[in-house]
């Protein structure tokens, strides 16, 4: 069964230097039924290996729980991929997880700019 996020941004911050360019944005996350489950963070890297493609390789680190009820550090999984900046969209895979979330290592996900969502698996 695929499971399905909705972000909802807060930030994104552009921070450039000599090998290219970092962009990070976080924010809100929400589960398939737009419920509040927790937060995000993404980073995405342009370099030289990249701008061909006008691309960026991006990982993504989705953060479970509601403060302050959650244990810390929260129940996590994170994403390593590819994103498109002419489409908005993103593909790859679940690298690394919580205990929770131990069974979607390694399961593909895409990403949708135009509805704000990740789906996985």
């Amino acid at each position: 069964m695929a499971l399905t996020y909705h972000l909802a941004r807060e930030c994104l911050n552009n921070v450039d230097d000599a090998a290219g360019r970092f962009q990070i944005e976080g924010g809100k996350l929400s589960d398939a039924k737009k419920q509040p489950v927790g937060t995000y963070s993404i980073v995405r890297r342009i370099s030289c290996g990249t701008q061909a493609f006008n691309t960026a390789q991006v990982w993504i680190t989705l953060f479970f729980g509601k403060l302050p009820d959650t244990k810390i550090p929260p129940e996590n999984i994170t994403l390593h991929g590819s994103h498109d900046f002419n489409s908005g969209d993103g593909l790859g895979s679940v690298s690394a997880a919580s205990s929770s979330f131990v069974a979607q290592i390694g399961k593909q996900y895409k990403s949708a700019s135009s509805t704000g969502t990740i789906v996985i698996g």
